[in-house]
């Protein structure tokens, strides 16, 4: 007869919950690696505002000890009149 009506075509349980529990089992994952993501860049984002504050300190520090630190004499070059 070639009668296929009896054929699950694209009907078939075990690929419909199979699809869905995969995309959000999929989901899940993506959403975890997403969140440990945004956490590592938090982290890196801490630590750089860290060390940019860190920096200014020893910059600030270093021009302190080059204002106070110099003595007049230090300035001079020897084979210049002063």
């Amino acid at each position: 007869e070639h009668n296929l009506d009896w054929f699950p075509r694209m009907r078939a349980m075990s690929l419909v919950s199979s699809d869905g529990e995969g995309e959000q089992n999929e989901l899940r994952s993506l959403q975890e690696k997403l969140e440990s993501t945004m956490r590592l860049v938090s982290n890196l984002t801490n630590q750089l505002t860290e060390l940019k504050e860190q920096m200014t300190e020893q910059r600030k520090h270093k021009q302190r000890i080059g204002l106070l630190g110099n003595p007049a004499h230090l300035n001079i070059n020897p084979q210049q009149p002063a």
